[in-house]
């Protein structure tokens, strides 16, 4: 006779997209779901989006042979005191929307909901490059710049369940303005909008560049334009993930000496970018960073993950509970 292994399904809420997967407590991606959540989309929108998504791959054979644990979300923000309901996040639509509730209903299964940082980091734990690491520290660039840490094989929670909001650590004072409203900071600098905005701005310049054809063709550039540039030969483009990789390289000799990592990694979709953005990023983290703790980090590398880090440490929070966060009650 055979037995049902366990899973768990992940979904991770992203500022424009959302991924759902049923992963198994060995790390196998049994089947997943990209879907689009833009701002335009309100709150009910979002979650029938999510729920019809979710009912067609529980249906699946593969799926149904599986035992069906519970249900981790990864969110791009905040929680309410009790765990229940996003209170600052990215995606607005979604702010103090009971999400728990609502997926603890309909699927009549134990749900638990966590910040992505968090998330991200649990997931290259217990599924990634940082498997059994004890001081784990995990920077994800996407739509944003966040970061989690693990301490002796549990979540390093500060402020609000996370390490707070060390996306936002000022790096220059006279920089942009990020959605936030923080001045400088290395979101602001070094995520996705800042790296189209570099890019547009260099395309309409006067210097010579691919991307001055991808923008008149496109009307915007992306961080995906600027990537397939550089691996054209593009100079400018080159540069542009120069500049970015030093940027981050700051943040994390200045994160490193609060937190003490032995392993970093990084993810989110600007990682994809690989050594175009790593080799300026390590460069400058150990030329900026204080040698006594920069030397004590071992490795600095790429997610294996790539844009499943935050579902799968979503997941994990299920098949691995002594992590998931302990919320308080609700009076």
């Amino acid at each position: 006779m055979m037995v049902s292994r366990d899973a768990a399904i992940g979904i991770d809420i992203g500022g424009s997209a959302t991924k759902l997967g049923i992963i198994t407590k060995d790390g196998e991606l049994v089947a997943s779901q990209l879907i689009l959540t833009p701002a335009t989309m309100t709150a009910k929108m979002i979650m029938q989006a999510i729920c019809a998504q979710l009912d067609e791959i529980i249906t699946e054979p593969r799926v149904r042979a599986l035992r069906i644990l519970g249900v981790g979300i990864s969110i791009c923000g905040y929680l309410e005191a009790d765990g229940e309901a996003p209170d600052y996040i990215n995606l607005h639509a979604l702010e103090h929307y009971p999400v728990v509730r609502d997926l603890r209903e309909r699927y009549e299964l134990q749900v638990v909901m966590d910040n992505d940082m968090n998330c991200g980091v649990l997931g290259e734990y217990y599924f990634g490059g940082g498997k059994g690491e004890q001081r784990l520290m995990v920077m994800t660039v996407g739509t944003g710049v966040g970061m989690g840490m693990i301490i002796d094989g549990k979540v390093l929670r500060i402020h609000g369940g996370t390490v707070g909001n060390p996306g936002h650590i000022i790096v220059d004072a006279n920089g942009p303005i990020c959605d936030a409203g923080c001045r400088g900071c290395l979101e602001s600098i070094a995520a996705a909008r800042a790296i189209s905005r570099r890019a547009e701005d260099v395309a309409q310049s006067q210097r010579k560049t691919t991307l001055s054809t991808v923008l008149q063709a496109k009307g915007r550039l992306s961080p995906t334009d600027v990537l397939e540039a550089a691996e054209g030969g593009d100079e400018a483009a080159k540069e542009i993930w120069t500049e970015t990789g030093k940027w981050l390289g700051r943040g994390l000799a200045s994160w490193t000496e609060i937190f003490g990592p032995e392993v970093v990694i990084v993810g989110g979709g600007i990682a994809l970018a690989g050594d175009w953005l790593l080799k300026p990023l390590i460069d400058e983290f150990y030329r900026c960073g204080e040698p006594y703790f920069t030397r004590r980090v071992r490795e600095i590398k790429k997610s294996e993950l790539g844009q499943n880090i935050a579902m799968l440490g979503a997941a994990s929070m299920i098949l691995f509970p002594e992590n998931a966060p302990k919320w308080k009650a609700r009076r």
